[in-house]
């Protein structure tokens, strides 16, 4: 396979049929084969949402192969909510590089997390080795058993993960609370 030129970018928003076909495309047995969304209800239908949202595209020409979003949580975390590349432009850097970009785009926020799939294990290592840790696992009703994992951009929080985890003596006994 020859290897295409593909522009990683920032994006306002994705086309709509263009974001569901990659979306069912490439997380057909998560997303589609159970689509959650259609069985709830209507909540609170004057809640609004606001924060910082942030969308990344990975373009070959004009056709989105791959994307990155996700949303600040709270004012010090920030949630990546999905990212995927396309099958035929997979293993050529493309996710690591949206990946470099949705971190370079958060360093504001104290905690980055993200969730996958207990199984997806291609992605859960590229994001421990990059420094993410495991903070804790659930069940969700789009994708069944998933880690959760978190990249801490503030260093004393991730002394203090470590602390809790057991890994390092406590860091509050050097440093002025």
């Amino acid at each position: 396979m020859s290897i295409k030129t593909v522009d990683i970018r920032l994006v306002d928003h994705y086309d709509d049929a263009v974001f569901k076909a990659l979306v069912q495309r490439n997380l057909h047995s998560y997303v589609v084969t159970l689509p959650a969304w259609k069985f709830k209800g209507p909540g609170d239908e004057k809640f609004q949402k606001s924060g910082t949202t942030i969308r990344i595209g990975a373009f070959c020409g004009e056709r989105l192969v791959g994307l990155s979003w996700g949303e600040s949580a709270s004012p010090n975390r920030f949630t990546v909510h999905m990212s995927l590349v396309e099958e035929e432009f997979r293993n050529q850097g493309i996710y690591s590089r949206m990946l470099d970009m949705m971190m370079d785009q958060t360093r504001v926020f104290d905690e980055v997390d993200s969730h996958h799939h207990v199984l997806n294990n291609h992605i859960i290592a590229k994001k421990l080795k990059y420094g993410f840790v495991i903070v804790g696992f659930d069940t969700d009703i789009i994708v069944g058993p998933r880690v959760k994992l978190r990249f801490f951009n503030n260093p004393k929080l991730a002394d203090l993960m470590r602390f809790r985890a057991g890994q390092i003596p406590n860091p509050l006994d050097k440093v002025n609370v």
